[in-house]
């Protein structure tokens, strides 16, 4: 172990080193250092062992960091079984040797990132706006037990103060790597530098503010505009109601869960693809449509002439039953007439033959009554005589 340890101090909140380890050795070892270093280049080597990690508290929702709040990034290094000491060498050169010390960097990264289409094709872009890195050298751990290290920073710049549109994604990467400490036999402990890297971990989150979340919702509305009257489509042939209706109900539910980002990507999906596909279902249902219409005016024109043709129809009818009625008045008449008729042409014979038989029988009658006066006057006429 070294017979001293460099003491940290706190800049901003943040632990930082000081310039110079040592500053009794400073000038000397930078020299040996600068001549060292051309001549040497450090291979890509790690030699297993370690495992780092990145913590962030409070735990961003979704992976999102809110402009304004203060977040604390936790580095935990664990010793999984490290097989190198202090005093052994780390690389190919048997003279660079490790010094039981970590040399851990972490880098913070603010960049932008988005994408823009042109014809069928879209192209991703991204930029790099701002940068942090702080270094710190810890002990090595123990096998099996773990050191942190830790630094916190407040956001107090959102992504319109970084020129970040609204719908672009404003990304804070921090990264975190653990070399190996190590030094030349030659020149000593006292000018130890970087080696190997022995371990590395990154996270990528996303910075949110209030103009971000102001603009997803108001996505929302424009999607819900263009979406929601689609429920009242029914049996569309081309149209899939029920695929917009998702996407409408996936970036609602992402919303109201907080997570914007995933809002904003339904709708950008939404945006360059969907949103074509429903114009063009919607032209296919319009020319459908356009058809449809078409026969169903040429059927209301057959149906209108059906109508003419039944009116026509039903006033011959109407004329017709009237005739019939007249005529049927007009026989019922004549039957009457006929009946009565009859019966009095029935009468009259009946009658007739009552006054036609009194008459034979009254000239019979008389007949007889004529003979008796005329046998009692020739009897007269015979007795005057």
């Amino acid at each position: 172990m070294r017979s001293e340890e460099p003491t940290p101090y706190l800049i901003n909140n943040i632990c930082i080193l000081p310039v110079f380890l040592y500053m009794k050795s400073a000038i000397i070892a930078l020299v040996t250092l600068a001549i060292w270093s051309a001549c040497h280049v450090c291979p890509a080597y790690s030699a297993g062992g370690l495992s780092v990690n990145i913590a962030v508290d409070p735990e961003p929702l979704h992976g999102q960091l809110h402009a304004g709040e203060t977040y604390f990034f936790n580095i935990t290094v664990a010793n999984d079984g490290l097989t190198i000491s202090s005093g052994e060498p780390t690389e190919l050169d048997p003279s660079i040797l490790y010094t039981g010390y970590l040399y851990t960097v972490v880098d913070v990264n603010w960049k932008a990132s988005g994408s823009y289409d042109y014809g069928e094709s879209t192209t991703g872009y991204s930029s790099q706006l701002d940068d942090m890195s702080l270094t710190n050298v810890l002990e090595v751990p123990i096998d099996g037990s773990i050191l942190w290290d830790s630094f916190n920073h407040t956001f107090v710049r959102d992504a319109f103060d970084f020129g970040v549109k609204p719908y672009e994604t404003l990304e804070v990467i921090v990264k975190a790597r653990v070399y190996f400490e190590v030094y030349n036999v030659s020149v000593g402990v006292d000018a130890s530098r970087r080696g190997p890297l022995a371990a590395e971990a990154s996270i990528t989150l996303r910075l949110l503010d209030d103009k971000k979340v102001k603009y997803v919702e108001g996505k929302y509305l424009d999607m819900a505009s263009e979406v929601e009257p689609l429920k009242d489509v029914a049996e569309a042939e081309y149209l899939n109601v029920s695929r917009f209706m998702d996407n409408l109900a996936d970036m609602n539910q992402s919303i109201e869960a907080g997570d914007y980002f995933s809002a904003l990507k339904t709708y950008s999906k939404y945006d360059d693809k969907y949103r074509a596909q429903l114009l063009s279902s919607l032209t296919e249902e319009a020319s459908t449509s356009y058809g449809k219409t078409l026969s169903i005016s040429q059927l209301k024109q057959e149906l209108d002439f059906q109508n003419i043709t039944y009116n026509i129809l039903e006033d011959k009818y109407v004329s017709l039953s009237r005739t019939y009625q007249a005529k049927q008045a007009e026989l019922e008449a004549a039957k009457q007439n006929l009946s009565t008729a009859i019966t009095g042409v029935f009468v009259a014979s009946i009658l007739f033959f009552f006054v036609g038989r009194r008459s034979v029988r009254r000239g019979t009658h008389l007949s007889e009554k004529t003979v008796g006066m005329e046998g009692e006057s020739r009897d007269s006429e015979l007795g005057v005589r």
